[in-house]
């Protein structure tokens, strides 16, 4: 891809809670565009590589911007095994708004759209999560997000 875009993630406490904090800076120069902070979702990796999500509605991130936007659009990404390449995921859009503010942010199942092979193809089965990743994407972006919070709901 050749992108220069550049992110770090630590583990942190911000304002009291302990959260994964991405930031960095989002270069759209050399085909560029986006840093992520991603993770599989199975607690038991030995047993299952999936989760079942077919109970719930959504997704329910606690998130703190602080970038250098008054307001930022950030992606998250969703694969199963319909994603059947690297760059295949279903993917969803919220907006942040900067300051130091925890907000719950809940994304519903039904707003995921399917890009790349297999998952163009194929509505989203949350029976079946893999990974989630959240994305700053598509545009220059000085990145500040925390995440201390992420659960089904």
């Amino acid at each position: 891809m050749g992108g220069v875009s550049d992110g770090f993630l630590k583990r942190d406490t911000v304002q009291g809670r302990l959260a994964n904090v991405l930031t960095g800076h989002v270069s759209l120069a050399n085909n560029g565009g986006f840093i992520q902070m991603a993770t599989d979702l199975s607690l038991f990796p030995s047993s299952s590589l999936t989760v079942d999500a077919s109970a719930f509605d959504g997704i329910e991130l606690d998130v703190l911007y602080d970038g250098d936007a008054p307001k930022q659009t950030f992606n998250v990404h969703l694969r199963n095994p319909a994603c059947s390449r690297q760059f295949s995921s279903y993917r969803s859009t919220f907006e942040m708004t900067k300051g130091k503010i925890w907000d719950t942010i809940r994304i519903p199942f039904t707003s995921f759209v399917g890009y790349g092979p297999g998952a163009n193809d194929i509505p989203l089965d949350v029976s079946a999560l893999r990974r989630i990743g959240i994305v700053a994407i598509g545009e220059e972006m000085k990145v500040y997000l925390a995440l201390a919070g992420l659960r089904f709901y």
